[in-house]
């Protein structure tokens, strides 16, 4: 048991706790509609460029429809929300009572982002930084973890950002039970948003306590507030391996036998400019990047004199001054060193963008008249500006991309099994690899989201979802050793037609006949741009 009562370390004289300050009405309102604003690409279009963003939505549309006998979804899955990372599909699910469920992902979506400068405030508000700072945390919002789909990730940035001005906001004040329960209960909270950031708040938790130089038994206390979430996470994971071969499906288990993927330190800062950015074709990630080293160097450069405080009690030791820089290093440090790829995850890019968040505070600050300041709001302008433009252009790009798609799914029937052919996974003109990502290939989740039923690949096939398998009804899981969604020229009709009513293709008429040859004469062929919905004659 710990000690609820506030405690004090004696090393830190009271003189040196932080004082409360006011937050003025204007500057949050000011960014919350700025990132109203910033969100508005997302519902211009109906189906999002955001790779697995289809599959998180189906798992959300099965919690919400489950009971919907035409969707035929109680008999193939069974809810599990014990299971860690399931926190945009309950989310969206609920929201999903209230509006179409379409809607309702976005609308989870847009409160995530529109949280991120809300939450960066905080942090420039702990070192006295003005608050449109924030808005550099807004505009590396549009990421590869975007692209990519980790709805996860963008639930986390906001989070990990609070938490963390939480923490530096308790452990420069007395310590007690309040403080404690707050933190642990953020911590918890971590273990339905992902578990990757559990581990990297925790560490951040740490680096924030020790920076203070508390005494053993202050750290101990402040350290424990992270036990009961990194219990509860690590307990899960070890729980999943222990018992792999009843929770694992076999596909989830081939993806854990990959060897990890450490790309090269040259490679790695090569790939900057695109993890921050997204997207390289464009060549406007580089651009973006270099308006935000513009930024810190206007800002920097020659280094402004400390801010009053800044040489004071603890404010004049190094460490805890520079302590939002040095915990955004120790963030980018973890991106050079973990892996790119291990056990089916994509790992360190996901966290370059949320070290970019954390230096915000620690930039320099400037007097509110100095012509400076005033350049590095231009240029933040700028940047914001542009990466809202970029990507407004290319959601409208993409919509042209998948246009047919929503026509040729509207034509289904509810509660029937769909499997996806998606031989064009980067759109017509394809995907670069690392830098863009293939933005189709789980477009066939999106019968699922409309009409229910099963589908040939789907994130039930992960530990780490709402949604699972009732035992021995993974019909697809077999399949999935033979042909999966990223090889497409496995399929062979006559061995794996059987187990689906629809085929949804992606590519030119020349693959229907390569995927279904003489039995594409008895099926039912409808077309919409590039997509093709062929139907299986019944038996």
């Amino acid at each position: 048991m710990y000690d609820a009562r506030p405690m004090t370390d004696p090393s830190i004289p009271s003189g040196d706790v932080t004082p409360p300050r006011r937050t003025p009405q204007g500057p949050p309102l000011r960014l919350a509609l700025a990132g109203a604003l910033w969100v508005l690409p997302l519902w211009l279009v109906r189906y999002l460029p955001m790779v697995d963003y289809p599959q998180q939505l189906a798992a959300a549309a099965i919690l919400r429809f489950y009971d919907d006998p035409a969707r035929a979804l109680r008999q193939t899955y069974e809810i599990v929300l014990l299971r860690p990372q399931g926190l945009f599909e309950m989310l969206a699910a609920g929201f999903g009572f209230l509006m179409p469920i379409e809607a309702a992902g976005k609308l989870v979506l847009s409160l995530s982002l529109i949280a991120v400068p809300l939450a960066a405030a905080l942090l420039c508000r702990r070192t006295g930084r003005p608050a449109w700072y924030a808005l550099l945390a807004l505009g590396v919002t549009y990421n590869e973890a975007f692209a990519w789909g980790f709805v996860d990730n963008l639930l986390a940035y906001p989070l990990v950002l609070l938490g963390v001005a939480w923490a530096d906001r308790f452990f420069d004040r007395p310590f007690g039970g309040k403080s404690w329960t707050i933190l642990a209960a953020l911590g918890l909270l971590f273990y339905t948003v992902h578990l990757e950031f559990l581990l990297v708040f925790a560490g951040a938790v740490g680096w924030l306590a020790l920076v203070r130089r508390p005494s053993l038994s202050r750290l101990a206390l402040q350290l424990s507030s992270m036990i009961p979430g990194l219990a509860l996470g690590v307990g899960a994971l070890a729980w999943a391996h222990l018992h792999a071969a009843e929770l694992m499906t076999g596909y989830q288990q081939r993806l854990a036998a990959e060897p990890a993927h450490f790309a090269p330190l040259a490679a790695r800062v090569a790939h900057m400019p695109a993890t921050l950015f997204s997207g390289t074709a464009d060549g406007a990630c580089y651009l973006l990047t270099a308006i935000l080293l513009g930024v810190v160097l206007v800002l920097a450069v020659p280094r402004s004199q400390p801010q009053a405080g800044e040489g004071d009690g603890l404010g004049g030791v190094p460490l805890y001054r520079t302590r939002f820089l040095s915990l955004a290093g120790w963030v980018v440090l973890l991106y050079f060193v973990l892996p790119n790829y291990t056990r089916g995850y994509l790992v360190s890019d996901r966290l370059l963008p949320l070290a970019a968040m954390l230096a915000i505070p620690g930039l320099p600050s400037l007097s509110p008249d100095s012509r400076r300041l005033r350049l590095a709001a231009l240029l933040t302008a700028g940047l914001l500006a542009g990466q809202w433009l970029r990507t407004a252009t290319e959601f409208l790009g993409f919509a042209a991309e998948v246009d047919g798609l929503g026509e040729l799914l509207d034509q289904t029937e509810p509660g029937q099994a769909l499997a996806g052919l998606i031989y064009e996974p980067g759109g017509e003109l394809g995907a670069n690899g690392w830098d863009e990502p293939p933005l189709l290939i789980h477009t066939p989740a999106y019968y699922q989201v409309a009409k229910g039923g099963r589908i040939h690949f789907s994130f039930a096939q992960f530990f780490n979802s709402p949604v699972a398998y009732r035992p021995g009804h993974n019909e697809d899981d077999p399949l999935l050793a033979e042909w999966d969604e990223w090889n497409p020229q496995h399929f062979v009709y006559e061995r794996h037609g059987v187990h689906y009513r629809y085929y949804l293709v992606r590519g030119g008429a020349e693959r229907l006949t390569a995927a279904f040859g003489p039995h594409l004469a008895e099926m039912q062929v409808k077309r919409a741009g590039r997509w093709f919905l062929v139907e299986r004659p019944p038996r």
